[in-house]
């Protein structure tokens, strides 16, 4: 465990009571080591939590709760644990988050009023990747603002404030403005940033994902309470809206795209996966079965003039047999001459969407494989699936300087940069393909983008348990420019 991973445990386990944080402190002895040691370092005193041995983490975890470790042990630790919440919850909470510089809090003088504030300080320079289970939903505030770390994110109750630092010397600012009790009357303007939702794969008409569906509209309508406002939210949904293409689901995806503008203030927009156009997902010996007409593109090209931003709405699933896509050098012709007819074009970003996926992709460590994936015969299964001319369509992207390319397919939720390409994999967002112990989990993907520098900053991956016994997880992927290797 990092110490994110560690002070987001403490979060929880204080801010957020209940069983699973209560569990989590205490799912197992080495855990509990590691979660003493880093309270140490904080200078916290917690004699229920440093006084548990190894048989008695044991106990406290089957218990749940201090109350029923009381009762059987005749302790008095439920009294001093809400005792000590009471006090804290009085407090400012205050983060020093580091950016990617070594040793910017360094010269950080570490005196203040300990009776109205507690300071943490992360001191390791940032990475890549992040990656945290069951997030503080005021930490993901803080979270939200990393690409602008180093910084000082502070939280009482339900208020929070998030300040960019350019100098240590800063925070003795910030320190005697909670002293003022005024540090919530003035924050960072968030006019550049622009956020966008990446959807996939919905399968929607069956039992499983009108199931998901429910977690999924309760995810968003959390996310989007938690996001500023400044600009349009917009949704990109990368293909399978429907199991199967029928009149029921069509209605269904119809009503679901409807929910998300009418809900959120949003924009739409959509491709269409091999799922949407064919009986099942699957074109045996390229006898399509069936196709929804009103599902027609009728678009290759959406411009969003306020951001500018160009998307390219590649059709994958008019060519190949079995789950295979294709695009074919005709439609590349009619998107290329689309582009053409667009004034000053190159004052846009350029960004692609399309439902099959370009390279390989991996799930991330802690989801569980498959045993078939791991043989011979899941690499046959995975060529079944795969985009007949996928190294055509990533020349054409590449010579057009296409710098993000959205995609489905897999249900494998992956960001991989291909030299200056961004490619940003969607999971299955009503579930499916992703698992971790007892929990299902569905995806969706939130980025940043700026409008000034015209560069998308991040990508979060948000995996929620389906059957909401556990939290949710989120990676982050923050976009480093200035890197050449293919990395997730």
């Amino acid at each position: 465990m990092n110490e994110y991973d560690l002070m987001n445990l403490y979060f929880n386990f204080i801010f957020n009571e209940g069983k699973k944080s209560f569990r989590d402190v205490y799912v197992s002895y080495e855990q509990l080591g590691k979660f003493k040691n880093w309270l140490t370092k904080q200078e916290i005193n917690f004699p229920f939590v440093r006084q548990i041995q190894k048989n008695e983490c044991e106990l406290l975890f089957r218990s749940k709760s201090f109350e029923t470790y009381d009762t059987a042990f005749k302790t008095n630790y439920e009294n001093d644990y809400h005792r000590y919440i009471l006090e804290e919850k009085q407090k400012y909470q205050v983060i020093l988050l580091s950016g990617l510089e070594n040793h910017f809090f360094d010269d950080f003088n570490n005196k203040y009023n300990h009776e109205i504030m507690r300071v943490f300080c992360i001191r390791k320079p940032l990475k890549e990747d992040i990656s945290l289970y069951g997030p503080y939903h005021l930490f993901l505030n803080a979270l939200f603002q990393i690409d602008h770390w180093p910084g000082i994110f502070i939280f009482k109750g339900e208020q929070s404030v998030f300040y960019p630092l350019k100098d240590v010397s800063e925070i003795n600012h910030y320190l005697k403005l909670i002293e003022e009790n005024q540090i919530f009357e003035q924050k960072i303007s968030l006019k550049e940033e622009q956020y966008f939702v990446q959807l996939s794969d919905l399968h929607l008409g069956t039992k499983k994902t009108d199931n998901g569906l429910v977690v999924l509209q309760e995810s968003l309508d959390e996310l989007y309470h938690m996001l500023p406002h400044n600009h349009q939210l917009k949704f990109l949904i990368t293909g399978d809206l429907m199991n199967s293409p029928n009149r029921k689901n069509m209605y269904a995806a119809s009503h679901f795209m409807n929910r998300l503008k009418r809900k959120y203030h949003s924009d739409v927009t959509f491709v269409l996966g091999n799922h949407d156009v064919i009986v099942y997902g699957l074109n045996i010996l390229k006898k399509q079965k069936t196709k929804v007409v009103a599902y027609l593109l009728g678009e290759n090209i959406k411009v969003y003039p306020d951001v500018k931003i160009i998307v390219i709405k590649i059709d994958s699933t008019s060519q190949g047999n079995l789950a295979r896509g294709m695009v074919g050098q005709r439609l590349l012709k009619e998107i290329e001459d689309e582009l053409l007819s667009i004034e000053h074009l190159e004052d846009y970003t350029l960004v692609a969407m399309m439902h099959h996926h370009l390279m390989p992709l991996r799930k991330d460590d802690f989801l569980k494989t498959k045993w078939n994936e791991k043989l011979f015969m899941g690499k046959i299964a995975d060529s079944t699936k795969a985009l007949v001319d996928a190294q055509d369509v990533m020349y054409w992207l590449e010579k057009h300087h296409v710098r993000y390319i959205f995609h489905g397919h897999k249900h494998i939720p992956c960001v991989v940069k291909k030299n200056k390409t961004y490619i940003m994999a969607g999971g299955s967002s009503c579930g499916g393909g992703t698992k971790e112990r007892k929990s299902r989990y569905l995806s969706y993907n939130l980025l940043k983008y700026n409008r000034e520098e015209q560069e998308f900053k991040y990508c979060f991956v948000f995996y929620d348990d389906l059957t909401k016994q556990e939290r949710h997880r989120v990676k982050i992927k923050l976009f480093m420019e200035d890197q050449n290797e293919v990395s997730r």
